[in-house]
């Protein structure tokens, strides 16, 4: 139990280090943000954004809607979103009925002694550093038993060969 609380405050430091270097970003270019993910979704979710043959951009209200493949993996029409993780901007939805909604707890809208132990929750989100040509965002949803094995996980995956084989597939 002290590794992975280790672990957590060491990620939850990084991810604060990447979040406040995007903060530098002028506000208008933030929008809020709506994803709404596979039923029980767990894993790792990546968002392309700038992708010509991505979904194309759709609003709900005010906010930005990303529907979520079983894959976890969405290429988008929209551009990068700057900055706004740490303004309580993003949310997530699994599907509870044909027209309801049940939302995930985000890890940046959760004080620490409030973290869900036993159902899914969004645990991180990543971006890429500021030179990488490739715009995309990973988020992290699972439970607190995972979040080890799910940072290691991001840690193991290539963004761009992952863009890369998604457009290969198509092609095929």
């Amino acid at each position: 139990m002290k590794t992975f609380i280790h672990n957590f405050r060491l990620i939850t430091l990084l991810c604060f280090g990447v979040l406040a270097s995007c903060k530098n970003e002028p506000a208008d270019l933030c929008e809020k943000e709506t994803y709404l993910l596979p039923k029980d979704f767990k894993g790792i979710i990546i968002v392309f954004f700038d992708q010509e043959d991505g979904s194309p951009c759709e609003y709900e209200g005010e906010a930005r809607l990303y529907k979520i493949p079983p894959s976890g993996l969405l290429k988008s029409q929209f551009r990068k979103n700057g900055g706004c993780m740490t303004d309580h901007r993003i949310r997530f939805f699994y599907p509870d009925s044909l027209t309801d909604r049940k939302e995930l707890l985000y890890f940046m809208d959760i004080e620490n002694n409030e973290i869900p132990l036993n159902e899914n929750y969004v645990m991180l989100s990543f971006l890429p550093d500021k030179q990488d040509s490739t715009a995309f965002v990973i988020h992290l949803v699972g439970e607190v038993k995972e979040f080890v094995e799910l940072t290691n996980a991001v840690k193991r995956i290539s963004p761009h060969e992952i863009l890369k084989s998604m457009n290969a597939n198509k092609q095929n």
